[in-house]
């Protein structure tokens, strides 16, 4: 049982858990495992400082519009974001050849370098936690993962508004 954690809270017994209950220690395990990340993988960007530059390393070139999206946030603070990570030299705006008026966002050098090495810092520390785990853990996990993934890709809302209604 983990430390500080009730039977109750980690009960596996049959059925799923009500989503308040669930959301509970889902949220309490990613904030504690977020902490830890965190002690072995210290970085001197924020969160989402970090998020931003991941995706921009991943999708850019890329708007802040689109970006925006892909982060969830509002734009003008995503052009906030992407004002510090520039500052930092991390991140670079270029002209939108398809439209004049707009800006593209594009990692430089020295932000890629920023967020392997961040990737590898945290990922190595993981992969070492993980590799203790039985094969049908890391089996849960990995499904547990594709889970939450899906549940970041897509907006709580637009997941409301596509659940069928029962007839």
């Amino acid at each position: 049982m983990p430390v500080g954690a009730t039977k109750a809270e980690t009960s596996t017994g049959p059925g799923a858990s009500p989503p308040q209950a669930l959301a509970g220690r889902l949220r309490l395990s990613m904030i504690r495992l977020s902490r830890q990340l965190r002690r072995y993988d210290p970085s001197e960007l924020t969160i989402a400082q970090l998020s931003l530059l991941a995706s921009v390393v991943r999708a850019g070139p890329i708007g802040v519009g689109h970006l925006a999206e892909i982060e969830g946030l509002p734009s003008p603070a995503v052009t906030r974001l992407a004002d510090k990570l520039e500052d930092a030299g991390l991140v670079t705006r270029r002209a939108n050849p398809a439209d004049r008026r707009g800006v593209h966002l594009v990692a430089t050098v020295q932000g890629e370098q920023v967020f392997a090495r961040r990737r590898e810092a945290g990922n190595a520390w993981l992969a070492g936690h993980l590799s203790a785990l039985s094969e049908d853990d890391r089996v849960a996990l990995e499904r547990a993962v594709g889970v939450l993934e899906s549940l970041t890709a897509q907006p709580l809302e637009d997941r409301q508004q596509t659940k069928e209604v029962p007839a």
